[in-house]
């Protein structure tokens, strides 16, 4: 809203099975939140997506744009999971987690299942994924920024 001047006020949720409710039923107009709860609603035309936060349109919702597209540069987010170790782990366990990771993460029946739910499979190194990590560092300390939040 800082960057946009979008007047709004920030309701919490515990996720998309209150957020969807709300939306539907006019009590919130606008979300920003996780893709896959909301592709079927989209595709049932009870819900309209604005634009994906990801770098490029999202194949199962390929008419909507991006945020660059729809007028917001440098708004790319997405949500991410990673696989951790202890730092005392032995490299070939952690060669070999790595390896079988980027093994299941490009099986092409898998790919697209999680796609048709709204996820992107990735695999990468352990030096990828941290390389990842703290280039993300500096958009969320922004948005901390931002937002004014503080630790209690």
């Amino acid at each position: 809203m800082e960057r946009t001047g979008v007047n709004g006020v920030h309701v919490p949720f515990r996720g998309a099975a209150q957020t969807i409710p709300a939306m539907l039923s006019g009590d919130v107009q606008f979300a920003l939140d996780n893709l896959a709860s909301y592709v079927p609603v989209i595709q049932e035309g009870r819900m309209r997506a604005l634009a994906v936060t990801s770098a490029e349109r999202w194949p199962t919702l390929p008419d909507v744009p991006t945020m660059k597209e729809a007028g917001l540069d440098d708004f790319v987010v997405a949500s991410w999971t990673n696989f951790a170790v202890p730092a005392a782990t032995p490299r070939p366990i952690v060669d070999r987690l790595s390896t079988e990771i980027r093994r299941v993460t490009s099986d092409p029946a898998l790919r697209q299942r999680a796609q048709g739910m709204g996820a992107k499979l990735l695999g990468s190194t352990p030096e990828e994924a941290l390389a990842y990590v703290r280039s993300e560092l500096p958009k969320w300390q922004e948005m901390v920024r931002i937002s004014g939040a503080r630790m209690d």
